[in-house]
């Protein structure tokens, strides 16, 4: 059902994976989607993997390959992904027709995650586009009377935007806020979402401080990059009202991933496939803190409870944490199901520490059991020697 994915891009940086271990199956079945995804490149998919970036999401080929492999052996029942981020795993395990539960402490994760495995009917579509198109014209017409609208968001943030582009962007929102179905609002707020970056003096998603102006942002680009990309987003939604129909069943919610037990109730899950962050790698909260600015989603959860935190790294704060996550996972699989973790090698208070090798340490407290490994190295450009990327799978017995 699923397409396959075209081209080459090195757009999770991924090196070809050089080592597995472990059961034989499940260790080639790792190392094998590692090693498409150093090659392959999702853009070119007809469904909506790239229509908004995600700083560090798991690769999608990584999740194809995966539940392409462990489906057919796997349990009747859900996949499970309790770091859902942008839903690529979501959007897979929709290809594949199962049912899906994705949380996040990210509040915009559930936004962006039911835009990712929303179908589309062409009818449906079309209602879009007609409602699309007045709130472009609206929202034209007041940067043409220079209305002046202002954006309720941080100084500090406010300051990573032209004067002129700020003002269209909060003319914009307050167009989308105005719409009054609630679907096609959220539809276009997280396209909203997905321009902001490109339209900031940010040179990316992980470029937290902005510049002063080495952009140049003509008049009406805010409003038609968004068009754009709401078109964009149609045409995939289309596509995968077409390969799967309107009965998908993928929820997303925000939710802490150690509280995974109490968000299933008594569900068990047939696959959890997920990618935690990388120990003392990221602060997440500030790569994501302009969309949550600007669409006014509380990020309360997001700023007390994100795992592997940079701003709060040391060791033995990130291994509770890991713990607490392993138990949480073998809280709601199958007793015949399988865990699928991609993790990376934690840096923390100055020390390596690698992934596989916590991982296998900390599992058998949780009642798991560590079965295959497949591992990719990966540059470290602040320097020192390689890192690497792990996918690791985990069982009940």
């Amino acid at each position: 059902m699923n397409a396959p994915f075209e081209g080459r891009r090195a757009q999770a940086n991924l090196l070809p994976p050089t080592d597995r271990r472990g059961t034989p199956f499940l260790a080639d079945a790792l190392f094998n989607a590692l090693d498409v995804a150093s090659s392959t490149d999702h853009l070119q998919s007809p469904y909506p993997h790239a229509f908004h970036s995600w700083p560090a999401g798991m690769h999608p080929v990584i999740a194809h390959e995966v539940l392409k492999t462990l489906l057919p052996r796997a349990p009747d029942g859900g996949v499970v992904d309790p770091f859902a981020g942008g839903g690529t795993v979501g959007l897979e395990a929709v290809l594949n027709g199962r049912p899906f539960l994705g949380g996040d402490v990210n509040p915009l994760s559930r936004l962006v995650g039911r835009e990712r495995c929303r179908p589309r009917s062409q009818q449906q579509s079309q209602r879009v586009s007609d409602i699309l198109e007045a709130v472009v014209e609206r929202s034209k017409e007041r940067v043409r009377k220079k209305v002046l609208v202002r954006a309720d968001i941080p100084v500090e943030i406010a300051r990573n935007y032209a004067p002129h582009t700020l003002v269209e962007l909060a003319g914009l929102l307050a167009e989308i806020d105005a719409v009054d179905d609630k679907d096609i609002r959220s539809t276009f707020a997280v396209c909203f979402s997905a321009i902001l970056t490109k339209m900031s003096q940010r040179r990316g998603d992980t470029d937290v401080f902005g510049g002063t102006g080495g952009k140049r942002i003509g008049r009406f680009v805010p409003t038609e990059r968004f068009a754009d990309k709401v078109n964009e987003l149609l045409d995939k939604q289309q596509a995968l009202f077409d390969a799967v129909g309107d009965s998908t069943k993928a929820t997303f919610v925000t939710s802490d991933a150690r509280e995974l037990p109490a968000v299933l109730d008594g569900r068990r899950a047939a696959i959890v496939l997920t990618s935690p962050p990388y120990g003392g790698t990221y602060d997440y909260t500030s790569h994501h803190a302009d969309r949550l600015a600007f669409l006014g989603l509380d990020d309360t959860l997001f700023q007390e409870k994100e795992l592997g935190a940079r701003r709060r790294q040391h060791e033995k704060t990130f291994e509770g944490e890991v713990v607490a996550m392993l138990d949480a996972i073998a809280g709601v699989l199958h007793p015949e199901g399988i865990a699928v973790l991609m993790v990376g090698d934690a840096e923390l208070s100055g020390k390596r520490v690698r992934a596989d090798e916590q991982l296998k340490a900390l599992s058998t407290a949780s009642g798991l059991v560590l079965k295959a490994v497949a591992s990719a190295p990966r540059h470290d450009y602040r320097g020192g020697p390689d890192r690497f990327e792990h996918l690791i799978a985990l069982t009940l017995r």
